[in-house]
């Protein structure tokens, strides 16, 4: 839904809400489906707000070049509850209504020209938290379910059988890069998750640095939060978003047919599909 808060260049992101750095750390909390106001009224931090064509994006961003981060607590005391110590910037977004239905959290990562190592470790580190508190892969419903121990046979990271993917097996939560499958991935990439009806994607941007490309680079590590009405408006024409839950059968059901036809192909050539993965239910269809 954050149709005009897409990232900055990493290099060039600055804060638009300079703190004092004797202050208590900042702490930002709120839930998916709650009134932006709740959010507001808990968090000990004041947000900017930018509205137009009826979305509105409720902004508290601190500087790249300072020490101080921010803690961020979502859906505090529920089964989807995340804590992140060191935010950087954190855009809460409500579409026609006061109702928080996504949020956009910048994490620290890395310092500007780290080692790739380094910033590998990071990741993966948020990666195994996700996982240890039970949030699973996403696969969107109409790409083939290929486990991540399939990625080496395919060439390409980001498409299968010469469609692109973005959900594809070099995309596997559960999968470890090495350093040169790492810097094969291109500069923009999502991993998807879900949970209880709300879906992450933690995204990585990495620009190589210009005298050591292959060994440090400067990284952007952000995450988005959806919940699950605003996840699936973006599977119709945008004309129609509001007319999602009637739409989204039919649309799924074609994915579903794309899906199978691809992996028949596979199989067929031996690739191997986790026949084990199930898309999650979608409660409002229920």
């Amino acid at each position: 839904m954050m149709k005009f808060a897409r990232y900055a260049f990493l290099l060039g992101l600055v804060g638009c809400g300079e703190a004092d750095m004797n202050r208590e750390k900042p702490t930002i909390r709120f839930e998916l489906g709650a009134p932006v106001e709740k959010a507001l009224g808990s968090s000990s931090e004041q947000f900017g707000k930018d509205c137009k064509l009826g979305i509105c994006l409720y902004k508290y961003s601190l500087s790249f070049s300072r020490d101080r981060r921010a803690t961020v607590l979502m859906n505090p005391k529920t089964t989807t509850s995340l804590n992140f110590e060191d935010a950087v910037s954190v855009t809460l977004g409500t579409d026609e209504s006061d109702i928080v239905n996504d949020a956009e959290i910048t994490l620290g990562g890395v310092s500007p020209n780290s080692p790739h190592a380094q910033a590998m470790g990071y990741f993966y580190q948020r990666v195994d938290n996700l996982l240890a508190q039970g949030w699973h892969r996403f696969i969107m419903p109409n790409e083939a379910r290929i486990p991540g121990l399939e990625a080496k046979k395919f060439e390409s990271t980001s498409r299968v059988l010469s469609k692109p993917v973005g959900t594809g097996p070099w995309l596997d939560p559960s999968l470890r890069l090495n350093l040169e499958e790492w810097l094969s991935l291109p500069m923009f990439n999502d991993w998807y998750f879900y949970k209880d009806g709300i879906y992450l994607i933690l995204s990585m941007q990495r620009e190589n640095s210009a005298e050591s490309p292959r060994e440090k680079g400067s990284y952007l590590f952000t995450l988005n939060a959806r919940s699950e009405s605003e996840f699936y408006k973006e599977f119709v024409a945008s004309d129609d978003r509001d007319d999602w839950l009637k739409l989204i059968p039919e649309e799924l059901k074609r994915m579903a047919q794309e899906r199978a036809q691809t992996e028949a192909r596979l199989k067929q050539m031996g690739i191997a599909i986790d026949e084990n993965y199930q898309d999650p239910p979608i409660k409002a269809l229920e």
